[in-house]
């Protein structure tokens, strides 16, 4: 490739390495297979356009997404030029990269990937059959020439699947924020929840002044406390520095509470649906403090926090009857979305479920027939994942209501002619963009 003239283009070049040695790789572990040294080759080869800069890693299983959200906002509305960072995008690449709130625009984004492609081929040509260029690599050295040249403030990064080997963690952050963890991805970070966590405080660095733990089980907060006795700056632990209190969930959004070490902040609500949701909120008012040495003024998280969206997280799509999207793949993330529909009271549930069967299909069905009245499982009308053949028949082990069809528009039109309160499309990222794509247009005024 010697050009990059479109979107299609740029996202081509992103995936080309990984792709070309993906077929010739054999070993599974992280520490075996990644090589984020090549991710900080390619900067240097491109000027270093993170040096001097101001960064943030956020890390977990769970969480780290909507809190780089909620703590880019958080700093946005507090008067900061904010890039955010994030993986992965719904409906455009471009989600992937934002300077407070705004995508990246196609132009700049080719622009960036065709200034790259030289430094790219020069390390190409030098790796063998089994070592690539991570895409996480590529895409975080495209917003990292994107935030130098916007000259953002401070950029708030989303870590990939760990943490140490991950290609997001050639930058020098000055904070780290680990969200809740949970076993996850055991074949490429180790056999237990202490070696996922071990891969996690990786980002913990010489260059790292804060450290911020979510909300973690106890057994973990002690395991990451004891791992984190060399550290010499500030640690902040949920539970203990901050909380959120006093929680309720309903189908406008969350209201909670919130203690720091410096204060309080009542009544906080925003439209994202969840205790979990309260949770990361704390602990992105807690980082938010952390950066800028003061409480937080309260007028400026309220504003914030009555315009945030986290697509594709817990989000109603539809009203008359609720339809609610979200991106769960294991059984963890389903028992959350789980909760937050038992608080809305009784009611009929279909849904619908689109995993790939290397994610924790099984897991998500069990959850999800413990409160469904019917399962429909499906798949995305585009997608590079391959999805389970024994779906159906281990949903029928299960629940006597569950049926397959080819693809999600099918099985949206078979739920319409059903009665219901609400419809809960659960599934893998491109299944969720899947819906919104079905639910906007259905929004959309006919001409």
């Amino acid at each position: 490739m010697t050009t990059i003239q479109t979107m299609q283009d740029a996202e081509n070049l992103i995936y080309q390495s990984y792709l070309r040695a993906h077929p010739h790789i054999h070993k599974i572990k992280d520490e075996d297979v990644r090589k984020p040294w090549l991710t900080r080759n390619l900067l240097n080869l491109l000027g270093s356009p993170d040096r001097n800069k101001k960064f943030v890693l956020v890390t977990g299983s769970k969480g780290k997404g909507s809190t780089s959200m909620i703590l880019a906002s958080l700093l946005q509305f507090h008067g900061l030029k904010v890039g955010l960072f994030t993986s992965p995008h719904l409906i455009r690449f471009n989600e992937r990269i934002r300077i407070n709130g705004k995508p990246i625009a196609d132009e700049d984004f080719i622009r960036l990937c065709h200034k790259m492609l030289p430094a790219f081929i020069n390390i190409e040509n030098s790796l063998s059959s089994t070592e690539y260029q991570g895409p996480v690599g590529l895409a975080l050295a495209i917003a990292v020439m994107y935030f130098n040249e916007q000259e953002t403030d401070i950029n708030i990064i989303e870590c990939g699947r760990g943490g140490k080997y991950d290609d997001t963690n050639v930058l020098a952050n000055e904070w780290a924020i680990l969200t809740s963890i949970m076993e996850e991805h055991t074949r490429q970070l180790g056999p237990t929840v202490y070696d996922i966590a071990n891969h996690k405080l990786g980002i913990v660095k010489d260059t790292t002044k804060s450290v911020i733990l979510g909300k973690l089980e106890p057994f973990l907060k002690e395991h990451i406390s004891q791992q984190l006795h060399f550290f010499a700056g500030d640690i902040r632990i949920y539970d203990k520095d901050f909380s959120a209190e006093q929680i309720i969930v309903n189908k406008n959004g969350t209201t909670f509470n919130v203690r720091t070490a410096y204060t309080s902040y009542s009544k906080m609500t925003f439209p994202l649906l969840g205790s979990f949701q309260a949770y990361n909120a704390a602990t992105a008012i807690s980082a938010c403090e952390a950066i800028l040495h003061q409480p937080l003024k309260e007028e400026s998280i309220m504003s914030c926090f009555r315009q945030l969206e986290w697509p594709g997280r817990c989000e109603i799509v539809a009203q008359n009857p609720t339809v609610i999207v979200d991106g769960a793949i294991n059984r963890e993330s389903a028992q959350y979305v789980k909760e937050v529909i038992q608080s809305f009271g009784k009611n009929k549930v279909i849904s619908i479920v689109g995993v790939p069967h290397d994610k924790d299909y099984k897991g998500v069905i069990d959850i999800v027939a413990s409160f469904s009245e019917k399962i429909f499982l499906s798949k995305p009308d585009i997608s590079h994942l391959t999805f389970p053949m024994d779906a159906l028949s281990y949903a029928k082990t299960l629940h006597h209501h569950a049926e397959e069809t080819e693809w999600l528009a099918d099985a949206v039109k078979l739920v319409n002619k059903e009665i219901f309160d609400i419809l809960l499309i659960i599934g893998t990222q491109t299944f969720i963009g899947n819906a919104k794509r079905i639910y906007i247009k259905k929004q959309e005024p006919s001409h």
